[in-house]
């Protein structure tokens, strides 16, 4: 495989930030040497190819230091007679975020040549040739710190005729080798387990708006990470307090207001003074004419390092060093003063964003005595303290996200047939007017529907034109609805004439904005499309019944998983783009219900505990190095492993996967208090709901579900004949039962706490979410049971209720329970019929009008709920080798659908309509059908078997 290849780089800095380089070797090719061609390649972080031209195909997918992965290529049919050549671009992210940890640059491929003379192998070395990607940007911002790099490509610094046999590549230098397969950071490789994406063109379906805009004047971006914190190149929360300074120079008096792009949650902002002010985020601020100190506070819990600063004022403010004029650099940072470490141990303090207070000293001295700074002359006696920011980390107007939400609207144009052109495969251009007072020409696109991809854009236009993309989800009664804390864009500087580009970024949106900035002369765009991308997941469900309302739930449940489908499960495909490991039991759940995708959960399911080294109680989002461990996502994934082998029926699962799962709960088990409580410092996330729950203590829930997983554990042990481990889990699970009924009822109340504060103080809540927990654990006491279990069904009042979709998952599986569909098909008409009625194309994060994200995964629910419960399949063997008929008992006149099994595909239709109802089955003949006599009644039950 990579016998004949070594990892290779340039010579030099093996940790770059934000490079892409790009690699080269030609090489002589018959058509009577070989007839098989295969190519193995991975790279850190990742790669594009191209064999003759042709690009293949991108990866690898997410992979872990540890545990990282290689991709294979077919290539004979693109071999040619003569010179062929393997291109190859790497882009190193040098950062950490939420789906990559930051390690060492890399290349590793190798190409196998078999035929009638032989075997013959190209693998990376140092003949093949290098050079640096001229055209990419390495001095940007970040979409956020989830994602990583902002985009920003000019067409006129390098060709992409690289790709090419015929390339002259006399020039490029060549490559280094920096270890042989199996050593380095990466080890052995791990070929790709899943299907790679498929891609489908999206155009857009409509022009909403064509204006011609003045964006604000000043966006300044400073990126503070090699000042503050110069060895780090993570992605965890930095916590940290000290200053950021610069000289304000007005030429004349000007009025207007400082605003910051972001959250303090994906930049550094706070406070800050002008002179002898202080002021905050939108204030109002006039400034003399002359030379003024701004000097901003930080004193918080930042995610990302860079301060993102929106100057909007009447005239263009200059910047200058607080000491030397002469000097370039113009910026300076003082401190850090005080620094906190997180780390997801379960003891200390866990900043996973949900804390109320910080730890850090808002009264530290020098954060007083320095803030009390009036001017210029004051601040020179820090001059010794401070540190110049470089340069090339202040950023100018590089924040689409900022230059497109801050514009005033010059002029409105209308929308024309001859703009529409680009709207369709059209033989003409779409043609933009020329701006008529000196702004910046503004297109606002409708897909229909939020997708997620890459886009192409072709157009003909003048040198250095500056064509910024931005993609947004949403608009409130014609508004857009800019995306907070997502950078969500990419930047284009044309090259004379008619030319093609394709981004490397991967964005979700449906809207899409497109501003021509700069252009000399009038633009034309001959096409405009998304390149879509997901896992190749076929439609292989179909639901409808008589009901429209619940149709439209199921379809925009249907595109929003399929949406979040990516080399693994994703929560979002706009703002996040990210793992997360609770939200993957639901995604699982409604991907066997929708899609059959068993490989893609396996793949999911076996990557959690790849954390482990970083935390004990395994991180709640991977592949990262943010500290942030919610233990009901742990939990969640070892219900989701019990599930994926009821599912699949794959008889395999278990033997992996029980060794990681009972070392999980031991290490679980290490935070059990003397009473017998699961007591930890950690993200306790339930739900977005005020549940009164300690980030450090015991949670109620938690409790109950570490009771239910050593359950399930202890199963997997059985199955595998560990009768010895399974006892002892079995052993483990009571004593975490008895525990909860010791300690966490509640006379009073006659209800469960939420839980207990590490100082002993009870929680002041009581939710239904607990409770709902509580019995799908199984750890109700008996008592207690007759209490509670009619609260589920109508909880009181002073009970804190569901808070968004996703718990709302849980909340059904209950009622499943008790046999209330039509409670739950009422809940899911009221919930998600909110999110029809104001235009959803995909479920919303919230149920909020309007959330944050319009496309969540964890919100599909509705997609499995309605298959699994209306169709009349209940399964009775794992991988629906057997099944029960249960006609579904709803006041719905009719239904139909599909279920994806391991077996082959379940086609139901059942209607009341006439006289007799009627069910109507085609089953394969490996599933074994049951009948439920006491439920039949008069129902008239077909089956047609499929050989």
């Amino acid at each position: 495989m990579f016998d004949k290849a070594s990892w290779i780089w340039q010579p030099g800095d093996r940790r770059p930030i934000n490079e892409h380089i790009c690699f080269r070797k030609t090489f002589e090719w018959t058509p009577s040497s070989s007839d098989h061609a295969k190519l193995s390649i991975s790279a850190d972080t990742k790669f594009k190819l191209w064999v003759n031209g042709t690009e293949l195909g991108d990866g690898p997918i997410r992979s872990t230091a540890d545990h990282w992965y290689y991709d294979e290529f077919e290539v004979a049919h693109l071999l040619q007679p003569g010179v062929n050549a393997i291109a190859v671009r790497v882009w190193h992210y040098g950062h950490s975020n939420y789906q990559y940890v930051e390690n060492e640059a890399g290349l590793l491929a190798q190409l196998s040549l078999r035929g009638p003379a032989g075997a013959r192998e190209i693998g990376t070395d140092e003949t093949w040739l290098h050079r640096r990607h001229d055209a990419y940007d390495r001095d940007v911002v970040k979409r956020n710190v989830n994602i990583g790099w902002m985009e920003i490509y000019d067409a006129n610094a390098m060709s992409e005729e690289w790709v090419l046999p015929s390339f002259d590549d006399e020039g490029w230098s060549a490559s280094e080798i920096i270890a042989s397969y199996g050593g380095g950071a990466w080890g052995t490789l791990h070929p790709r387990e899943i299907e790679p994406l498929t891609t489908q063109i999206v155009k857009p379906k409509q022009i909403i708006a064509l204006s011609e805009i003045e964006p604000i004047r000043q966006v300044i971006s400073v990126n503070m990470r090699d000042n503050l914190f110069p060895e780090a190149r993570d992605a965890n929360a930095k916590i940290f307090s000290g200053f950021l300074a610069v000289k304000l120079v007005a030429e004349a008096e000007t009025c207007g207001r400082l605003t910051f792009a972001h959250s303090r949650w994906n930049g550094v902002q706070g406070r800050f003074r002008i002179d002898g002010q202080w002021h905050v985020h939108n204030d109002e601020i006039r400034l003399t004419a002359g030379e003024h100190l701004f000097l901003m506070e930080i004193c918080g819990v930042h995610n990302d390092l860079f301060s993102h600063m929106e100057f909007d004022f009447d005239t263009e403010l200059r910047f200058a060093h607080p000491f030397e004029p002469d000097r370039e650099a113009f910026f300076v940072t003082i401190g850090p003063f005080e620094t906190i470490e997180s780390y997801a141990d379960g003891f200390q303090p866990v900043y996973g964003g949900v804390e109320k207070s910080t730890g850090l000293n808002h009264e530290h001295p020098l954060l007083l005595e320095i803030g009390a700074c009036t001017g210029l002359a004051a601040f020179e006696a820090y001059k010794d303290m401070c540190k110049d920011v470089h340069p090339r980390h202040v950023l100018v107007n590089k924040m689409i996200y900022s230059l497109m939400m801050r514009k005033k609207t010059l002029k409105q144009y209308p929308i024309t047939n001859r703009l529409e052109r680009m709207l369709h495969d059209h033989l003409l251009p779409g043609e933009l007017p020329s701006p008529v007072q000196g702004g910046d020409m503004e297109i606002v696109l409708d897909f229909a529907k939020i997708y997620v991809g890459t886009l192409e854009l072709e157009m003909n236009a003048p040198q250095g034109t500056v064509i910024d993309v931005y993609g947004f989800e949403n608009r409130v009664n014609g508004a857009n609805a800019y995306t907070s804390g997502c950078n969500n864009s990419f930047r284009y500087i044309c090259r004379e004439g008619r030319q093609t580009f394709k981004s490397m970024t991967r964005m979700g949106f449906r809207y899409l904005i497109v501003a021509i900035r700069g252009a000399s002369a009038q633009v034309n765009i001959h096409r405009l499309q998304l390149h879509q991308s997901s896992y190749p997941a076929a439609d292989k469900a179909l639901f409808r019944c008589s009901d429209p309302l619940l149709n439209d739930i199921w379809e925009i449940s249907r595109h929003t998983s399929h949406m979040c489908m990516e080399d693994t499960f994703v929560d979002c495909p706009t703002y996040e783009q990210v793992f997360w490991v609770g939200d993957c039991r639901v995604s699982a759940l409604v991907n066997y219900q929708l899609f059959g995708s068993y490989e893609l959960v396996r793949h999911c399911l076996e990557m959690v505990p790849r954390s482990r080294s970083q935390s004990p109680l395994l991180l709640a989002l991977l592949p990262t190095d943010w500290q942030a461990a919610i233990p009901m996502w742990t939990f969640s994934w070892i219900i989701a492993c019990k599930e994926y082998a009821e599912y699949s029926g794959d008889g395999t699962f278990y033997a992996a996967i029980y060794p990681e799962i009972r070392r999980t709960l031991e290490a679980y088990r290490g935070f059990l208090n003397e009473d017998g409580l699961f007591d930890t410092s950690s993200w306790n996330l339930l739900d977005w709901a005020p549940i009164d729950i300690p980030y450090v203590g015991v949670v109620t829930a938690q409790q109950a579900q570490l009771s239910q997983c050593h359950y399930i554990a202890a199963d997997m042990a059985d199955s595998l004949g560990l009768a010895g481990e399974a006892e002892e889990l079995k052993l483990h699970a009571e004593r975490l039962k008895e525990a909860i009924q010791a300690h966490l009822w509640d006379e009073e109340s006659q209800a469960y706490l939420d839980g207990i504060h590490r100082t002993g103080n009870r929680s002041k809540t009581r939710s239904l979410q607990t409770h709902v927990l509580l019995y799908l654990a199984g750890c109700l006491g008996e008592r207690q049971a007759a209490v509670i279990e009619p609260k589920l069904l109508d909880p009181p009042e002073d009970w804190v209720k569901i808070g968004s979709p996703f718990f709302s998952f849980y909340l059904f599986e209950v009622w499943h329970r008790f046999g209330e569909l039509e409670r739950t098909l009422s809940q899911i008409r009221t919930d998600w019929g909110k999110m029809i009625r104001y235009g959803a194309t995909t479920t919303w994060e919230t149920f909020n009008v309007f959330p944050r994200s319009h496309a969540h995964a964890w919100s599909a629910a509705p997609a499995f709920v309605l298959g699994n419960q209306l169709l009349g399949i209940e399964k009775l063997e794992d991988g629906y080798r057997s099944i029960r008929i249960v006609p579904p008992e709803t006041e719905l006149l009719w239904a139909e659908g599909s279920i994806p099994t391991a077996c082959g595909r379940i086609d139901v239709s059942w209607s009341k309509e006439e006289e007799k109802p009627v069910m109507r089955f085609a089953i394969p003949a490996g599933i074994r059908v049951e009948e439920a006599p006491e439920r039949q009644g008069d129902w008239d039950i077909r089956i047609q078997v499929i050989e």
